[in-house]
């Protein structure tokens, strides 16, 4: 089975830990054949759209952003008219509330999902070709079935956040970009109606030794800037000073 993941970015300076947080846990997976096609949202739409249809994927898989919405729709809907056998499945912030009318509306795309999708994302590749029988027990995945019917199980969270193998041990784990993204915590106890992460509870950490060998290995491959997704970084006053000491 081929996967292709649409990675779909502001800027080339940018790059989406999606894709080597969901490759990380199932890495060692030889059933699956990953390929990426990488691309800015000012890219040409058809040398995008013609670069997927070369690899001709069984899957294509993207994260849908409120700055790539639009581009990433009109992408997919062309890859679709040329592969009509793709699965197509998204996730990411677009899909955090109903999406009923954005399945209705786009017909080509076969499911989204709400939430975290380490766990539930290698669920449902092993069924991925079973809409059916077996796509009712994957927490988190919305879609119409045969009969034009919604189905919403809900959001997708890790629990054990800290026990994920982290993306840097990913191939796709991109080292070449000016900086790297770190995620420290996830879920946040506020919510801030404006932000994507409100009222994600509980907040889920990584601890501080792990955190540090992970900045070695960044070090390692001689990356100084290092951005900390945190949403909740000075909740805990003491982490925060500990925190502030690994970076110095």
């Amino acid at each position: 089975m081929k996967l292709l993941w649409l990675d779909l970015n502001s800027s080339y300076a940018h790059s989406s830990l999606a894709l080597p947080a969901l490759h990380a846990q199932i890495a060692d997976d030889s059933s699956i054949d990953w390929c990426v096609v990488s691309a800015t949202i000012n890219e040409n739409i058809g040398t995008i759209v013609n670069q997927i249809f070369q690899h001709k994927p069984d899957i294509i898989a993207a994260t849908n952003w409120l700055f790539n919405h639009e581009q990433l729709i009109h992408i997919l809907a062309r890859a679709k008219a040329l592969l009509p056998h793709s699965c197509i499945v998204l996730g990411g912030p677009e899909f955090l509330g109903d999406n009923q009318s954005f399945l209705i509306k786009n017909k080509f795309v076969s499911g989204v999902f709400r939430g975290e999708g380490e766990e539930m994302f290698p669920k449902w590749l092993k069924v991925w070709n079973r809409p059916c029988e077996e796509w009712r027990g994957i927490v988190g995945l919305c879609y119409m079935d045969e009969s034009n019917q919604y189905h919403d199980q809900g959001i997708a969270r890790v629990m054990n956040f800290a026990e994920l193998v982290s993306p840097e041990k990913s191939r796709f784990f991109n080292w070449s970009k000016p900086f790297v993204q770190l995620e420290t915590t996830r879920g946040c106890f506020n919510t801030c109606s404006f932000c994507v992460s409100g009222g994600e509870k509980p907040v889920r950490t990584i601890s501080l030794e792990e955190i540090g060998k992970r900045l070695d290995a960044i070090q390692q491959h001689g990356i100084e800037n290092v951005r900390v997704l945190d949403r909740t970084f000075n909740y805990n006053s003491k982490r925060a000073k500990e925190l502030l000491k690994l970076f110095c």
